[in-house]
């Protein structure tokens, strides 16, 4: 709907009264009946006129409002109130001579500076002013037409509705114009606005990937040329996040993530006499429990890593949630870019890569990149690549490696240990792969798949040799924490029970004690209902790492297995010998066994013999063997030296 008066207001200026009487018989008078301008009007309004709401349905002649001004100051006061009512006039007729003040041109001067979209008829009776001097006064423009006195009323009325139409229409396109500017500006703050919203991270309002890719872009772009690194990222996630996001809840784990993105902004804020940053960094949440903290113009390399050292030490500090403190730590990863870095990605991912390297190394550090950790990490998502293959075509072999009794001098376990060859035909450590399939999350798939092969391997091999080499010989197989973290793993380990027809009094399941608690509660349970239903449960590599005491007593245990690389120095370090003697004794007060790892020589065989421990297995008795190989191993016993040097030796041993 329009908005304009439905009167169309015209302004006469004229000193004659008269004029003045003419202009309003003209234009107040009704038309109607006037064919020739009628038509005029129909074919004028049907062209260019729309539906014009100034003009009445009914009839065509537009209704006018007339003004009068009998000098051109009056005139002047006039259309500048009527500009600031916003309710200008759409025509002026201006008559040219008027002897007290202004005359026409003069006065159409200062309207148009007053109301430049005032559409004027300057009126005249004389030819001292002809078109050309009017031209060259006013100059050349679409608002002005000559009027020669005397006019007849459908020339005044006429131009009336010509101009009147042609001002309506101008001003309806310019505020269509302003409309259109408007909603330009609209629709701009609104995407400033939606890019403001995809460049923030909704929980914590830092700045998301999107702007960390948009802004590395640009950083790396500078550096097309070699110099002296000066920007940094650094990559980070923290330890043990989910672990307080699962145990405490997700509002929780949004309020650990909001308070350490607080503490992140004070870390790069803190510019002591230490850090010469010389611009404020930028805090940014890749999402997770990822952070990068990007720093720009660093005078200095040692810069950034003063800041990684004040985040790490900050992010370890107890947090507040609720009622309770808890504690994460975190590692930092630092890549400067460079002249070498092509793409923001590749700047992000060298971050990555760094903190990994420092996670690796124990946590709670930094590590800066560089170009021998991308190999390192290319490498390894080969081996990974490899392994998954590996997997889904059951490409790994089982060896077996007997358990031996240091009394009776008899096999009467083995060790079920996993081997693989990667693509090149290379043997990879164990120490190397079984780790990496814990990381990808198929430890459960394979584990499984070595617990049944084994168990029908053995099985068969038992059954084929004579019942006095093999009646009572057990077998052990290694289990993750992640695997008895599992509710459905004993159910599992039923199923293959009774796939493969295995007396389940014949099973050990052996477990690293692990510093890793995640899930320690159901392990227990699973440990608890595997004891109660026959099947033993030995901790394997005793003596390794953080290993604890507290196991005999924490798990329903039977054996205790020493670590070879605590044997490996008994008989050379008396330390390492009264650590061993006592554990043995321990183990024996508690009702637990011993075996010992890696026995390789006569010397350990004495010492651990002397000192009670109950069993051992090492290269000395047999390395791993193949299930043929150790079914020979079990006809013939003493093909292995150290069962011979236990029946020769033939004496009493001393038990403490």
């Amino acid at each position: 709907m329009s908005n304009e008066p439905k009167q169309r207001r015209i302004l006469i200026v004229d000193d004659q009264q008269e004029i003045h009487d003419t202009f309003e018989r003209i234009f107040t008078e009704d038309h109607s009946e006037d064919s020739a301008l009628t038509d005029f009007e129909s074919r004028f309004l049907g062209e260019i006129a729309g539906t014009d709401e100034s003009i009445d349905q009914g009839r065509l002649d537009p209704k006018y409002e007339l003004q009068h001004a009998t000098s051109g100051e009056q005139a002047i006061e006039i259309v500048r109130q009527s500009v600031k009512d916003d309710c200008p006039f759409a025509v002026a007729f201006v008559d040219m001579r008027m002897p007290q003040g202004l005359d026409g041109m003069e006065t159409t001067e200062q309207l148009w500076t007053i109301d430049p979209n005032l559409q004027t008829v300057i009126c005249t009776a004389y030819s001292d002013h002809i078109w050309e001097n009017v031209l060259q006064r006013l100059g050349h423009n679409d608002r002005l037409l000559l009027l020669k006195k005397p006019f007849e009323s459908d020339e005044a009325r006429q131009l009336a509705l010509a101009l009147s139409e042609k001002g309506r229409i101008s001003a309806a396109q310019k505020r269509k114009v302003l409309d259109l500017g408007r909603e330009v500006e609209r629709r701009r703050r609104a995407e400033e606005s939606m890019r403001e919203m995809a460049h923030r991270d909704a929980l914590t309002q830092l700045p998301n990937r999107p702007y960390l890719i948009e802004k590395l872009t640009r950083l790396v772009n500078c550096h097309a040329s070699e110099r002296i690194p000066q920007d940094a990222v650094l990559f980070l996630d923290l330890d043990n996040f989910k672990i307080i996001n699962d145990s405490l809840g997700h509002d929780a784990g949004d309020d650990l993530l909001n308070q350490v993105a607080l503490r992140l902004k004070e870390c790069v804020r803190e510019h002591d006499t230490a850090s010469r940053v010389s611009e404020e960094g930028e805090t940014v949440r890749l999402g997770g429990d990822e952070f990068v903290v990007l720093l720009e113009r660093l005078e200095d390399t040692q810069d950034a890593i003063a800041v990684a050292e004040r985040i790490v030490t900050r992010v370890s500090e107890p947090f507040q949630l609720g009622d309770r403190l808890v504690n994460v730590g975190t590692s930092v990863g630092i890549a400067f870019i460079d002249h070498h870095v092509r793409d923001a990605h590749e700047a992000l991912r060298n971050a990555d890569t760094a903190m990994y390297r420092a996670k690796n190394s124990g946590k709670g550090t930094f590590a800066v990149f560089d170009k021998t950790m991308h190999e390192d990490i290319v490498a390894r998502m080969e081996i990974e690549n490899q392994l998954r293959r590996a997997i889904s075509e059951e490409k790994f072999q089982l060896n077996y490696q007997p358990i031996v009794d240091l009394q009776a001098g008899v096999i009467q376990g083995v060790e079920v240990l996993i081997r693989w060859n990667s693509d090149d035909g290379r043997a990879v450590s164990p120490s190397i792969f079984v780790p990496m399939i814990e990381e990808i999350g198929l430890i459960s798939q394979v584990g499984e798949w070595v617990l049944e092969t084994s168990m029908r391997d053995f099985a068969e091999l038992i059954s084929r040799i004579p019942e006095q080499y093999g009646r009572d010989i057990y077998l052990g197989v290694n289990v993750s924490r992640r695997q008895l973290s599992d509710p459905f793993f004993s159910q599992r380990l039923d199923e293959i029970l009774e796939r493969t027809g295995f007396d389940r009094q014949r099973l050990k399941l052996e477990m690293n004690e692990s510093s890793d608690t995640r899930g320690s509660e159901q392990a227990l349970d699973t440990m608890l209902d595997l004891h109660a239903s026959g099947i033993g449960i030995q901790i394997d590599d005793f003596g390794k790492g953080r290993s604890s005491l507290t196991c005999f007593q924490a798990y329903p245990i039977e054996t205790v297995k020493i670590d070879r690389s605590f044997t490996a120095s008994i008989a050379t370090d008396h330390s390492h010998g009264v650590i061993t003697q006592a554990i043995v004794q321990l183990a024996h007060h508690l009702n637990a066994r011993i075996v010992a790892e890696g026995v390789e020589s006569a010397d350990q065989l004495e010492s651990l013999r002397t000192w009670g421990c109950d069993s051992a297995q090492g290269y000395l008795f047999a390395p791993p063997l193949t299930c043929e190989a150790l079914g020979k191993l079990l006809e013939d016993p003493l093909q292995s030296e150290g069962i011979r040097m236990l029946r020769q030796q033939a004496r009493p041993v001393a038990v403490e």
